[in-house]
């Protein structure tokens, strides 16, 4: 599948960071909707709301996730497989060109027009240690995104002998990857004879960038030299954010997510531009625990957009649940609302297993329509 050839490469951009480095869900989110920013717990507080690093258990002393990892992939349009088959039948007309074979190839040409994919990886480890002087974590997190879109030239469609013909239709590829590496520092104060929890997290953030544009007929990167091409910079950000307990049941929380906006261009290709954009991202929460069930919900105030020359962007709003049996084993379920037309509703499932309550694993799934999945898995060790 030549496809999948350009996409992976550009995915392993953030592969020499896999030993180091996740973004903002952790594997437990993903099974609960995506909620996190009042309902995540002090280890995964780097990825939600760095003020709950300091809300913490009598028992807690010491956490580390590692590792953690999570994809996702959502190609709607079929494009892949569509991509496939017109470069199967462009050979194929090569080969033996006829009418017949030549209207196919026609039609599958046409069905590749607009169509796109889009995919992310997210990577991550965490290092706590929660105390009521500084509650302090050591995070590395990554994510990367990428999207493919095709545009196909009319001119292309109305040649008699494609074969012999350089094609205007073109394919692009473009990935932005960002790698966080920083300290969550967090502490708890009182308001109204209620615990509010303030937390900060400054970071060094490494930013990259890739385009990648070629004819329809060639889109492949068997003469593409990825480690050449990325365009890389270094930037400093911050997260914030706020905790307040309403009462010993409730929490709500907010949080600002990369304060500081970055942009980075990426290596022009036929004088066509693609840039990476590290927006500020702004979340509300609220999370109700009951002990055996902890309820929880997020909406993003702001949309994320990851790359200027394209309109795509998410914004969610999100539910989740989380069934507790006495601490040694997890269920999770939870949904995630779309607000932008660029993407779809989700559903999510997780399981966790936690025996004698110190070495954990958790696993979640999230499913859509039109080939939308996602994956994720996480190791975690707490005392």
């Amino acid at each position: 599948m030549k496809f999948n050839k350009v996409i992976f490469p550009l995915l392993a951009i953030a592969t020499p960071l896999t030993t180091n480095a996740m973004t903002a869900f952790d594997t437990r989110s993903v099974g609960m909707g995506g909620t996190g920013v009042a309902s995540a717990n002090y280890l995964t507080s780097s990825f939600h709301n760095p003020a709950l690093s300091a809300a913490y258990g009598e028992q807690d002393s010491f956490g580390m996730i590692l590792p953690m990892i999570g994809a996702r992939v959502h190609d709607g349009d079929s494009a892949i497989d569509k991509l496939d088959h017109f470069q199967y039948l462009d050979d194929n007309l090569g080969a033996n060109p006829s009418e017949e074979a030549l209207e196919q190839w026609r039609e599958a040409l046409r069905d590749l027009d607009n169509g796109t994919v889009n995919a992310e990886v997210n990577l991550g480890m965490v290092f706590a240690i929660p105390n009521r002087y500084l509650s302090t974590n050591f995070f590395v997190k990554s994510q990367v995104s990428v999207i493919a879109a095709f545009d196909i030239d009319e001119n292309d469609l109305a040649l008699n002998d494609p074969s012999n013909s350089e094609l205007n239709s073109r394919g692009q590829a473009i990935g932005g990857a960002t790698v966080d590496v920083g300290f969550t520092f967090g502490h708890e104060f009182e308001l109204n004879e209620k615990p509010l929890f303030l937390g900060v997290s400054p970071k060094y953030q490494r930013i990259y960038a890739v385009n990648y544009i070629e004819s329809v007929d060639d889109f492949d990167d068997d003469d593409f030299d990825w480690a050449d091409e990325y365009i890389e910079k270094s930037a400093f950000n911050i997260d914030i954010g706020a905790a307040y307990q309403l009462n010993d049941k409730t929490m709500v929380g907010l949080t600002g997510r990369n304060l500081i906006k970055h942009t980075l261009e990426a290596n022009p290709q036929h004088g066509m531009d693609a840039t990476y954009i590290v927006n500020p991202e702004y979340v509300m929460g609220i999370a109700h625990d009951r002990g055996w069930v902890n309820l929880a919900a997020d909406v993003d105030l702001n949309a994320k957009k990851y790359f200027k020359e394209y309109g795509y962007k998410t914004q969610y709003a999100r539910l989740g649940a989380e069934l507790d049996a006495w601490g040694w084993a997890q269920v999770r379920m939870g949904y995630m609302h779309s607000m932008t037309d660029y993407a779809d509703d989700m559903a999510t499932l997780g399981l966790g297993f936690r025996p004698f309550g110190l070495l954990g694993i958790d696993l979640g799934a999230q499913i859509g329509k039109d080939d939308n999945y996602g994956v994720s898995a996480q190791m975690m060790l707490t005392f």
